[in-house]
Parts: structure tokens; sequence; C-alpha cells
């Protein structure tokens, strides 16, 4: 008999952990010595070489111009077997290569069909502010994009659409393995002088992840819509901040999906939208409800209704809202929701999901609507199984289902007795509180919010954030401030795109600062860490250069 939660896992959870682990090695050998071109709105021309004394105009016309050698479907419409042909053979810039913007406006970009065989990086080159109205690299893969500023208002005249987005189409194919990092988008830089109805028409959406192992990294969505949307499978979402939003923080409709360490804040309620800090559903043969979702992870984030009490057009926003199931598998731990609705977190039609070290408060105490943690039934009825609820702070529980275990957790009635500062939504926990070293150790995760190691001192605390915890973070090193090394998780691998021409060796640490391993020959942009050397838990990759260093952290699970 298969046992839940990962102590025998069933075939769906073995996907999941197959999708995230190591599996398969990948060596890319495209290009010994990847090249850099250079692109200047304000002294560049197209006709130049690219170099950085004679570098081209812009990355529209660099896209549309023919610069880039890449790949597309032979014959139209695409289908998962049509074979991939050259396109642009001969153009200077190769599969591997990066693309340096130098301040400037770079247009509305759009560009279709780039299927490149090794990651083309499209970065700000250090020192430099290039920016463009919107950015739509629409049926293709490997893209790497980092460090731009994306606003319609750069524009001569302001259109609304996705500020981001690696779409799919049905004529000319899917998109997949794309990377955004590093970049500032928004519809507007300053939103205060809005009104109800131009906070309902104007905003532009965030970012738009429609295919399989994208990743959203490090992003800042300020005055959107929808903020992050994911439908693709196994996408990464992490360490973003959505700020300013009138419909949804974050969807996660894709299966195995990771969404870790994000900030979701200040929800302007100006339409009949139900607004959610994050959510899901699934969709079947019978339409919204009667499919399944797998494999979600949430973890570390910080969804806040409001910061300003007298903020325009408040609202009551669910926390995490996920009404349509089912949701199977999911893992919801170590977030922290301040919000006035009583979907702090819910979970409704839930098999095989464990929610657990999550803090949950009322922004608005005097009002009736005192949020909790929930998993519910099915709308169309059908139970939950099989759930886990352990280890959080909430101002109310409300499970229902069968085989649902609840415990360890606390029902918060006064938030000064657990808080370090409630009034300033400073949730770590307070000297002396009932939750220090109440928790159980069962299935809680090794970090908390704060990523610091868990237990301290004693047993797990109860709640998202673990009292007196040791960080991992070490002493202050200089480090690259350039995206020399990015970490791209793809269905069966975890690689590092290696950004910079003069590496010496590429580090692999655990928590603890002891070396696993180490790689000083790179016969590709693209390092694949090989399968079996590295257990679940989480590392540190530390790319080292001739004057200064890179590092990333990054998760394994198996």
């Amino acid at each position: 008999m298969l046992r839940k939660h990962g102590i025998i896992s069933s075939m769906k959870t073995l996907k999941r952990a197959l999708t995230q682990q190591l599996v398969v090695v990948i060596f890319l050998a495209l290009s010994l010595q990847a090249t850099s071109f250079y692109i200047d709105p304000g002294q560049g021309k197209i006709d130049n070489d690219g170099s950085a004394q004679n570098p081209w105009s812009t990355l529209q016309e660099v896209l549309t111009e023919g610069k880039i050698e890449t790949r597309m479907y032979e014959t139209k419409p695409a289908e998962p077997n049509t074979p991939l042909v050259p396109k642009n053979t001969g153009a200077p810039v190769k599969a591997g290569d990066t693309l340096l913007l130098r301040t400037g406006y770079h247009g509305d970009i759009y560009a279709r069909e780039f299927y490149n065989e090794d990651y083309i990086t499209i970065m700000a080159q250090s020192g430099h502010k290039p920016t463009a109205a919107h950015l739509e690299l629409r049926s293709g893969c490997k893209w790497i994009v980092s460090g731009l500023t994306i606003s319609p208002t750069f524009a001569a005249k302001y259109e609304k659409k996705t500020l981001i987005q690696f779409s799919s189409h049905s004529w000319t194919g899917p998109s997949w393995d794309c990377v955004a990092e590093n970049c500032i988008a928004y519809s507007a830089p300053d939103a205060s002088v809005w009104t109800r109805q131009e906070w309902d028409t104007l905003p532009c959406h965030g970012m738009s992840l429609p295919g399989k192992a994208m990743v959203c990294r490090n992003n800042h969505f300020k005055n959107v819509a929808f903020g992050i949307t994911v439908s693709g499978d196994s996408c990464l979402v992490e360490y973003n901040r959505v700020e300013n939003f009138s419909g949804d923080g974050m969807r996660g409709l894709g299966n195995y999906g990771v969404f870790q360490y994000n900030v979701i804040k200040n929800c302007y309620a100006v339409n009949a939208n139900h607004d959610d800090g994050f959510q899901s559903w699934s969709d079947g043969p019978g339409g919204v409800g009667t499919g399944v979702v797998y494999g979600i992870i949430l973890r570390g984030n910080t969804i806040i209704n409001f910061e300003d009490p007298n903020q325009p057009f408040l609202g009551t926003l669910q926390g995490i809202g996920c009404f349509d199931g089912m949701f199977e598998d999911w893992r919801v731990e170590n977030n922290v929701v301040i919000t006035d609705h009583w979907h702090g977190i819910t979970l409704s039609g839930a098999t095989n999901c464990v929610m657990i070290n999550n803090t949950v408060v009322d922004i608005r105490t005097a009002t009736n609507m005192k949020p909790w943690i929930r998993i519910g039934d099915h709308k169309d009825g059908r139970h939950s199984t099989g759930c886990v609820v352990r280890n959080n702070l909430s101002p109310s529980y409300n499970c229902t289902g069968f085989d649902v275990t609840e415990d360890h957790n606390i029902t918060v009635t006064n938030y000064e007795d657990y808080f370090v500062d409630y009034a300033k939504h400073d949730l770590h926990l307070k000297e002396g509180c009932a939750a220090i070293d109440s928790g159980s150790a069962q299935l809680a995760p090794p970090l908390d919010r704060d990523r610091r190691r868990r237990p301290h001192n004693g047993r797990i605390d109860i709640g998202a954030h673990e009292y007196g915890a040791i960080s991992i973070k070490k002493k202050k090193r200089h480090y690259a401030k350039t995206s020399a090394l990015t970490f791209v998780r793809s269905d069966h691998t975890i690689s590092f795109v290696i950004n910079h021409n003069q590496p010496k060796a590429l580090e692999f640490y655990s928590v603890k600062g002891a070396l696993v391993f180490s790689v000083s020959s790179f016969p590709s942009k693209t390092f694949a860490v090989p399968p079996n050397i590295l257990s679940s838990g989480i590392y540190i990759a530390r790319l080292v250069l001739p004057e200064e260093n890179c590092r990333v952290r990054f998760f394994v699970s198996q």
C-alpha cells in the first residue's frame, strides 16, 4: 500500500521528483568560445559588426534584421514531431552568445521562431539601463533576459499588453526553457493619481509563462493588473516582487511549479474580480474544476493586502485561494499572509497536500472576516483526503474531508503576544511566546521564511519564522553584480549558464560550507550538473572569475 507525503511515493509524486532532480547529463559543445555583441541605441548602427567599438542600434532591429542564427519549425502548423531547421544561417550571433544592451530605448520588442540550441543571453551591460515598451519572444526556447526596464510609457503611444512574455502559438509553435531575471517592469512608474476606472483599464499584466521549464527570478512588477501567470509545467518563480496590482498577484496553473520567496503586496479592488495573492484552478475535459493540478510548491512567500491603510480602492484580498481542484501533492510552507478575508490559505479539493509552518494574520482586526487556514471539499462534493495541516499560526482553521491530520497548530487571538511588531507587519516570533519550540519536526521544512536553519536550540517553532535561527548567509564578500552565472532547471537537468569569457572554476558547496565538487573546464557556455552527485538540499554554486566571484543558491529535491 502506498504511504502518503513522500515516504513511498506515488507515480505522480515520482514524476515531480524527476522534474526537479538530476537525472541525465547534458554537455553542449556548440561553441568553444561564446561571443558578446553590443547594442547601443544612441551610437549604434545596424550595419556595424556589433563589437564594443561598433555596436548595433537596437535590440528590435537585431531580432528583425536576421543577426541571430537559430532554428524554426520546418512546416506549419508546428507539431511535436515537426523537425527544426536552420534559420538565418551564417548570422553573426550564435547559440551560446550574449547580447549586451546599452542605455537607451530598444523598441517594442517582438520576435518569433527562435529555437536556440544553447542559451542566448540578452542582458544590460554593466552600468547601463536599457529600456523597452514590452518584450514578447514568441515560439522559441533557450532565451535568458536580464536587467531590462520595461514599460509602455517609454513608447510614443501607450499600449496595454503583457510586459514580459515567452508566448506560444498554435501555428508557429510553443515556447519553453526561457529565463527572465533582474528586470523592472511597470505599466506606469507612478499610479498614485489613477482613478478607479484608470486602475481598471490601464494596467498591463506583468508576465506570462505558458511553456515548460521556464524561470521568473528576481523581477519587480509594479502597477499591473495580474502579476505573474504560469500555465506551463515545471516552472520556477522566485524572489520576485509584485507591487500594486488590480487582479491576482500570481497564478499557478501548470503542474510541478515552484513559487518561492516572492513578495506580493498592495491590492487595488476596482472591478468584480475576486482578487487573490496566489490563485490556482484545474482544467479538465469538463472545464474548470474537472482536472488535477499536481505538485505545486508554495514556499516562503509574503502576501500583504495593503501597506498603507489610506491606500485608495482597498478591498479584501484572498491570500492563497485555490477553489476548483483537485490539487494533489502540494506543499505549502513558510508563507506569511497578512489580509482581511476568510481565505488566508485555502485548498478546496486537496489530495495528499501539506500545509506546514505558515503564518496567517488579520490586517484589520475590526472586521469580522478573520482569515483561516482551510482544507475543504471540492465544489462538486468530492472530499479532500490524506492532507496534513501542522505547525501553523492563524486566527482560525476550517478543515474538512477524510483523513486530514491537524496538529501542533496555534489559534492566535492576541497578535502582540506572538509577534515582534504586528502593527508594522514584522511577524518574527517574540521572545518567550508560546509558538517557540512547540512544533513538530515531522514533515517540517529545514529552513524558515528567512531561509534560516530549523530547528534552533531545541524543537521546531510554530509559524513561518524560527526564533533565533542562524542565517545560512556567510560573511559578505565581493561578488559580481552582473548575471555571470544563471541557474536553469529543465525537465531532467539542473544546469548553469556561464555568461563570462574567462571562468576559472565552478564550485558547489553545501549550506554548511563544505565543498561538494568543482569543475575547471568548460567546453560549453552551459554546464549540466552530473546526476547523483547532489542529494536533496540547498547548495551554493560559486563561479570563480579573474577579478570577482558570482554565486547562486539553489535547491535540489528528489
